[in-house]
């Protein structure tokens, strides 16, 4: 396991190789999809199980046609069906989604819940959505986990952690404060263009001296 002086040097190099998602061309953030507590909620449900370019596809389609939860509400199913086909398990996101809206619009006033309980009892949102909630727009210090970070973090040896839950709970304790708030970010980008999943591009990477995945092979 890497110490805390080493955890540190892998956010400082990883915050010199990869930039804010507000600072670069990232798709997610040019089409609006975190503008608003809305538009971040309904894109990362969304996300889940879908890669970026499909999710994109998918919510500024839906962005095109409801803005407010009554109206997603209120859209024909077969409508909000066929906009969101791009995402993985279109046809369950469908039903989710008119659920969601019922429960804010039902039993919070029509507001987003802004604490970390009231977000997981939402229909389709689980960790790694209402952590990226309450980080990015709330302003609540937490670490979300995918698939891209969960790999990262325990090939380097930050954690050694064995499903998502796992990771977020132990990443969190072991990130230094002034990373926190954007760890999500550079550790998303380093899973997805370097440290990918069934071929590591080891060659190219800025954290191998620190990697117990690399030093080991």
């Amino acid at each position: 396991m890497l110490s805390a002086t080493e955890i540190d040097r892998v956010y400082d190099t990883l915050a010199a190789t990869y930039p804010l998602f507000e600072d670069s061309d990232d798709e997610w953030m040019t089409h609006g999809l975190s503008d608003t507590p809305f538009r971040a909620l309904l894109s990362v449900a969304l996300s889940t199980m879908t890669n970026g370019p499909r999710t994109i596809k998918a919510a500024v389609g839906l962005f095109e046609k409801v803005s407010t939860f009554e109206q997603l509400r209120d859209i024909d199913d077969d409508e909000l069906r066929d906009t969101i086909r791009s995402v993985a398990h279109y046809n369950r996101k469908t039903l989710s989604l008119k659920r969601m809206a019922r429960q804010i619009i039902d039993d919070h006033g029509g507001e987003i819940p802004t604490n970390h309980d009231d977000l997981m009892s939402l229909q389709g949102i689980g960790r790694k959505c209402a952590d990226i909630m309450m980080n990015f727009q709330y302003g609540t210090p937490t670490v979300a986990v995918d698939t891209h970070v969960h790999r990262v973090v325990n090939r380097l040896g930050m954690v050694d952690t064995r499903t998502h839950e796992q990771t977020a709970d132990a990443l969190i304790d072991v990130t230094p404060a002034r990373f926190v708030r954007h760890a999500h970010e550079r550790l998303i980008q380093h899973g997805m263009q370097t440290c990918v999943a069934r071929k590591p591009k080891c060659d190219d990477c800025p954290l191998t001296a620190l990697c117990a995945h690399y030093n080991a092979a």
